[in-house]
């Protein structure tokens, strides 16, 4: 059996590694990139206004990055209570519903459409504003 004698030269060795460094760090790059823009919200408490009985509520919808967190009535005053009663109870149905499903394609409530309808677009608007886009 004849022995082989190899020659590397040094400056190849150190273009390898150069290389294969670069390979690297473009590949964590492009990993971290794509990782980092995850989840679909822009964390944070967004709202958004409808008009009972001529003052304004905010409906708003407290997000994570991948989740809806919690959905609340803002600033609803007595008159607007005891004018649209149904109001607060809605907001608690839809929002149970909306964190299950984390969606807001569910079905109404055939006794409270139109106050879960107006409540729905509501949120819909609030998560519009909390989307990456």
């Amino acid at each position: 059996m004849q022995s082989r004698i190899f020659v590397v030269k040094l400056k190849d060795i150190i273009r390898t590694a150069v290389f294969a460094a670069l390979g690297i760090a473009v590949i964590a790059a492009a990993i971290g990139f794509v990782f980092s823009r995850g989840g679909e919200y822009k964390e944070g408490t967004y709202s958004s206004e409808i008009i009972l009985h001529g003052s304004p509520v905010e409906v708003e919808v407290r997000v994570s990055r991948n989740a809806i967190e919690e959905i609340t009535l803002g600033n609803m005053g007595e008159t607007q209570a005891v004018f649209y009663p149904v109001f607060n109870s809605c907001i608690e149905e839809l929002s149970a519903e909306i964190i299950e499903n984390q969606s807001t394609d569910i079905e109404l409530n055939k006794d409270y459409e139109v106050s879960e309808g107006i409540l729905l677009q509501a949120v819909d608007r609030a998560l519009e504003k909390a989307r990456k886009h």
